[in-house]
């Protein structure tokens, strides 16, 4: 059974209530019966085991049988900084990436991207993006939905980010730093930005623009993947490094 993202004022007393979307996908997809057990989480990352005890068309009801805490200092946090790929390809980069364990999503757009800044910057794209990310969240068994930045033009990201521990440009060109090589020899690193370019790749300007605001270039191997494998295998490459 996934975890069910719940707001904290749904929990009353000893007992959780549950209405709407997560009711509706309970009831009428998953088949909930009472008796039944459910795993949800809170806004804290707090962990809740559910019974069913009521079930009705607008509300279900279960009973608080186990309670666990969410130890945050113990978790990576990863920034992805992707660079819009043309068509659905970002909805599947944001359901991968929020599977193997991204904090934060944030797209861009470089001189290379094809899409347009202000077609990406409307209400409904990025409702469906949060969307996705809750549905991938909550399948995995996350204690957390990843954040998803509004789409910002590169130049723009690059001025103004917060430096994380280890800031990681994939780059094609870069022909002698190997990410497996870089990551061992870190130290100690509790939060990780991955830089992705498009499709056509990072132009020479932008990748120097990089390196001065503090990105390290780093290749995934011989082999030149595309836009939406490249965050993939960045990160089950940490995963595999930083994660027990």
């Amino acid at each position: 059974m996934p975890n069910f993202f719940i707001k904290k004022s749904s929990i009353k007393d000893n007992r959780i209530e549950l209405t709407g979307d997560v009711l509706h996908h309970l009831r009428d997809s998953l088949r909930i019966k009472t008796g039944e057990q459910i795993s949800c989480v809170d806004e804290e990352g707090t962990g809740y085991t559910i019974k069913v005890s009521v079930l009705r068309r607008e509300l279900l009801t279960g009973e608080i049988i186990s309670k666990e805490e969410h130890d945050k200092r113990t978790s990576l946090h990863i920034n992805l900084v992707q660079s819009l790929p043309k068509g659905p390809k970002f909805d599947f980069i944001i359901q991968k990436s929020t599977e193997l364990g991204v904090t934060t999503i944030t797209p861009v757009v470089s001189e290379r991207s094809v899409v347009k800044l202000e077609k990406e910057r409307g209400e409904g794209k990025h409702l469906r993006w949060e969307r996705i990310a809750l549905e991938a969240a909550q399948q995995s068994g996350r204690r957390d939905i990843p954040d998803i930045s509004q789409p910002a033009i590169l130049r723009d990201f690059l001025s103004s980010y917060a430096k994380c521990d280890l800031n990681l440009l994939l780059w094609e060109g870069e022909k002698i730093k190997r990410i497996k090589d870089v990551l061992r020899n870190a130290g100690e690193v509790k939060s990780v930005t991955i830089l992705v370019g498009p499709e056509g790749g990072f132009s020479d300007k932008e990748v120097e623009l990089a390196v001065s605001s503090g990105f390290i270039p780093v290749s995934l191997g011989e082999l030149i993947l595309r836009t939406e494998t490249a965050p993939i295998v960045a990160l089950s490459i940490l995963q595999y490094e930083f994660t027990g």
